[in-house]
This record gives structure tokens, sequence and C-alpha cells, in this order.
């Protein structure tokens, strides 16, 4: 059965192999990149691109390709179903390709996109190639830019001393992206907005999570909100496999942050800034998931954030910062145990 790992055998593959408790970046190049939001709703649109680092043109001899051809595979999630839409992308050495969501996927609205790298001869089987890098430009209908974000990038854990020979990342032969530590880079523990605009007047904000618990299970984000004059408020929120709004949806006090309102001079808005984590995962009966050691199972989550000016047609976002690593487990469609696999991507 698929459990989350307890100290115990953190503790062991951490002696086994360091790279396998490296958090997720959104700056360095990986075999699976995550984009926690695109947006293919009536007037919006995003655009997403993935690269690929390795230009090396050496051709493998037991096969029809070079060392650095891939196959990438574009897994769309609706963030109201949990419904998967399925594209596949051959990048050659040194290759880039750009997309716009809501052509490239057209069955699905908004939700998170999973690319990772594939075996170009079997796209079942999902290799080490940790040279993919991205970034995600969210638009206006007709192609009128609005912000962007990088995704957060996953480091295989196996090492393909061949590149023509790329080692498969299926670990436990499951199918699923483990992001466990021994398959992938594990998940943040914690996440943080590093600063926000109290949201009144022309100040708009958005935050949007994912977790990999799946549509089955109600998971617990815990908030804290801090103003600037260090006041900290906390608040606990619910939320499905993904979620997409203003902060104001989950706590009032961003309307009213009640700090210091001449910081920033000349009577400008106040500003704040808020942590976030992982709490318990639910299920139907909304009773907590537990892990190995029968203790509360901990929600895995990734987002990103932007902030909107609608009297300056202003808009500027990013992935949201974050420290800690916590056993990911895995994406999962359906009525997937969030612990025992089920139907997974």
């Amino acid at each position: 059965m698929k459990k989350m790992i307890g100290l115990l055998a953190l503790v062991m593959l951490a002696a086994m192999s360091q790279a396998a408790f490296a958090q997720p970046a959104h700056l360095q190049p990986g075999s699976v990149l995550v984009f926690p939001l695109y947006d293919s709703a009536p007037g919006a649109g995003t655009v997403i691109c993935v690269t690929n680092l390795n230009d090396s043109e050496i051709y493998c001899p037991d096969s029809d390709y070079r060392e650095g051809d891939i196959m990438v595979h574009f897994q769309y999630i609706d963030g109201t179903t949990w419904q998967e839409f399925d594209r596949f992308e051959f990048l050659t050495p040194g290759d880039t390709t750009c997309v716009i969501a809501d052509q490239h996927n057209p069955e699905e609205n908004a939700g998170f996109v999973v690319v990772s790298a594939v075996d170009a001869q079997n796209m079942d089987r999902r290799v080490d190639f940790d040279h993919l890098v991205g970034s995600c430009i969210v638009v206006q209908s007709g192609l009128n830019f609005l912000w962007s974000y990088t995704p957060y990038s996953f480091r295989a854990i196996a090492d393909s001393s061949d590149a023509c020979d790329l080692d498969s990342t299926d670990a436990d032969d499951d199918g699923a992206i483990d992001f466990d530590g021994a398959e992938y880079d594990l998940f943040p523990r914690q996440l943080f907005i590093d600063s926000f605009f109290e949201e009144t007047g022309n100040f708009e904000n958005q935050l949007t999570l994912l977790t990999t618990a799946g549509a089955d299970y109600e998971v617990e984000a815990n908030f804290f909100f801090w103003n600037n004059i260090e006041e900290k408020f906390s608040r606990t929120y619910r939320f499905t496999c993904w979620r997409q709004g203003p902060l104001s949806e989950i706590s009032a006090i961003v309307t009213n942050l009640g700090g210091d309102p001449d910081e920033l001079g000349q009577g400008t808005i106040q500003t704040g800034w808020a942590s976030i984590s992982g709490g318990r995962i639910l299920d139907g009966s909304g009773n907590p998931v537990l892990d190995e050691n029968d203790a509360q199972a901990i929600a895995p989550m990734l987002g990103v954030f932007a902030q909107f000016i609608t009297s300056e047609d202003f808009a500027a976002g990013k992935a949201l910062h974050y420290r800690g690593t916590l056993d990911g487990l895995e994406f999962l469609t359906g009525d997937g145990d969030p612990q025992d696999g089920g139907p997974v991507m």
C-alpha cells in the first residue's frame, strides 16, 4: 500500500541520497514541471511554454533518436471535475514549444497542468530527463499579456548515466508520479505570499492552490496573515483538488489589515503577507486520513498568486515562495485514495 513516508524511512532515504530530499525549484531544470494554474474560461487564456535545455545531437545507435530528443506529456487537470486531458509533444535537442491552453486542451476551462518527460518509444514510461524548464503567461482574449509565472520543477531521483538509455522514474511500478523522495523531489512543506496589497478599492488579488489528495478528499489549508505592524491572524480554509479566488474569500482581514496606513507614504494602501501550511486530509465522512504511524496525514500543496489594480490596468503574479519538504504523494484522478494510488496520472 502506498503510504506517506514515516520519519524512520526519511532518515534511511536521506542516508542513501541527499538529492531525494531536495525541494522543487522555480528556476532549475527538472523532469516534471507543475503549472498550478491554467485558465481557458471565456475572456481569459494561458500560454504554456516548455523548453528542452539538452542540445546534444549525438546519435543513439540502438534507437532512431539523439541524446537530446525527448517526448513530453502534458496532463491538463480540470480544477472542478478532476478530469484529465492529455497531449504529447516531441522536443528535439534545444527545442522549445509554446501552446495556447484552450487550443491545446479544448475540453476544460481552468485547473493545473503537469508536464513530464517520457520515453519517446514507450510513452507510458516516465524517465529521468532533468533538462526541462518552462513558463506560463496568463492573458486576456486576443493574447493581451497580463502576468506570468514559472512552474515548480521536480527533479528525478533516478540517475541516468547513459543519455541514450534513460532510467525509468517509476520506482514502485505503479504508473504514478510519486513526489516521495524516491522518484521525484518532495513537495514544499510551507508556502508563502511574501506580500499583498490590502484588498479594497481598485486592488484585487487571486490565490490559486492545488493539492494532490484527489477529488474525493477535502483538505485543510492553515493560513497565518500578518499586517505591517507584526500582528498575526489565523484562518483554516478547506477545499477540494484546486481552488482559485481572492484572499478575502479565505479571510476578511485582508480587506482591513489594521496596520500602519502611512508605511508606504503618500496615502497608499497597506500591505501584508501570509504563510500557508497543509492541514488535514478528510475523507467523504469528514474523518482525517491517517499516515502509516496512525497520525494525521498532511495535505501537500502548490500555488500561485496574482495581484491587480483595475484602475491602472496593472497585473503581476508569481509562484509562491516555499520552504521545508513534505511527501507529496501522487497526483490522482477520479476516486483515487491519497494513500493507496487508485486511478493515477
